[in-house]
């Protein structure tokens, strides 16, 4: 066989294998909806206890409500101010929410009307950045976290009055998340430095691990399981088992905190996607699902498949995530960016029954191409004979290679 053939066979099995290398991503991106034309500087969103109503929040006290299935129906809540709000939580009836942000600011949105009212400033809080906040299983009281330590228990009183109290024990980095189990009044805490810890009923806070660790965000993701997952900006992941009757006797140990293998970027921050099942942000954008029936994680969307959707979009940042189905839901970003999400089998169960219908038209044409090689060419012939042949066809091969050395040798 001449060199020629042999470079053109080996050509097209090249081409009969480069089909089967495929992206990771097990969802696929899809409609966009932009809030405004200008980077509002979105911090974060939160979901109604019914899913229905999202609260997207950011720079100078922008306040949007989104509809969570549709979100081209959306609106600017009209409040006046400058302030950056970072984080916001659903009073468990649904009825209010809080926001918190930079000096000490504190917003109850009403949802019958979606009025704002001031409900913490300096006053109350000092000039704190004000980082995190949730409201405990029942509603009883919110916790608010911010910058150098700081949490105070908080609660609305009658007549319009609020009462805000300082935890003891509070450790001296930024509290970065706090995360409520939705069936109790227990919560966990994450911080910069000072380490995971957890508020019992009695709202005594206690740390139980993970001192110099960067704990950026944390989730209580099932509603029947006692546990959290604390995720760290350098890709690591901390799986708390809460002991609600005594928290004092709570520990993290070396087995409950894993630093993921197998993925690149920055963690940013993570939402509850369903139940028991959280999506980690990435920086650049990416999201990581993080199962915590299994206790493993796995890629969701990855970058270069973001990049391949929009370049622009891809170079924002992820603020946050919530679900509408078990792989669909959508993303949100900085600039105000909204992407919805689904299942990438289904739109790529068509190009791979394409990508199958192709191979089996190149298998059949190579295959085509060797028999009429293999043909004109006995010694390429004897050669798949004595590789791949039966046994009868690769002793008769052999003998025959045999018998025309022999007489070349007698020539």
């Amino acid at each position: 066989m001449s060199r020629r053939s042999s470079s053109f066979i080996a050509g097209m099995i090249i081409l009969l294998l480069a089909p089967l290398t495929m992206a990771q991503s097990t969802v696929t991106m899809d409609n966009v909806v932009i809030l405004s034309e200008v980077d509002l500087g979105i911090e974060g969103a939160t979901a109604s206890p019914d899913g229905k109503t999202i609260i997207a929040h950011g720079a100078e006290s922008a306040i949007f409500v989104i509809d969570s299935e549709n979100p081209l129906n959306n609106s600017l809540v009209d409040w006046q101010g400058d302030y950056s709000l970072i984080d916001a939580s659903f009073h468990p009836s649904g009825k209010t929410a809080l926001l918190v942000g930079e000096e000490g600011v504190v917003l109850r949105l009403i949802t019958s009307n979606y009025s704002i009212e001031n409900a913490g400033g300096v006053s109350t809080f000092g000039n704190t950045e004000l980082r995190a906040v949730s409201w405990n299983g029942d509603g009883s009281w919110a916790y608010i976290g911010g910058e150098e330590g700081w949490i105070w228990r908080f609660r609305g009183l009658d007549g319009g009055g609020v009462e805000a109290i300082p935890l003891e024990n509070r450790g001296e980095s930024d509290i970065n998340a706090i995360s409520c189990l939705r069936s109790s009044n227990v919560c966990i805490v994450s911080s910069s430095v000072d380490g995971i810890g957890i508020i019992d009923q009695d709202h005594e806070l206690f740390w139980i691990g993970g001192y110099g660790q960067p704990w950026i965000d944390v989730t209580c993701p099932s509603i029947i399981s006692m546990e959290c997952v604390v995720i760290s900006s350098d890709l690591t992941i901390a799986r708390i088992r809460m002991n609600i009757e005594d928290v004092s006797i709570m520990t993290i140990y070396d087995n409950d905190i894993v630093q993921l293998q197998g993925f690149e970027g920055t963690m940013t921050g993570m939402d509850i996607q369903s139940d028991g099942k959280s999506l980690i942000s990435l920086a650049p954008f990416g999201l990581i699902e993080h199962d915590l029936s299994e206790s493993r994680s796995f890629h969701w969307l990855d970058n270069i498949d973001a990049v391949d959707f929009d370049s622009e979009i891809s170079g924002e940042r992820i603020v946050s995530t919530w679900g509408t189905e078990s792989f669909e839901g959508w993303i949100i970003s900085d600039r105000g960016t909204i992407v919805s999400f689904t299942s990438a089998d289904q739109k790529e169960r068509g190009t791979l029954l394409e990508i199958w219908i192709g191979i089996i038209i190149l298998g059949g044409a190579v295959l085509t191409i060797a028999s009429l090689l293999t043909s004109s060419s006995p010694r390429l012939s004897r050669w798949l004979a004595i590789k791949i042949g039966s046994e009868e066809e690769r002793k008769s091969a052999i003998r025959e290679e045999r018998r025309l050395s022999r007489k070349k040798g007698r020539a």
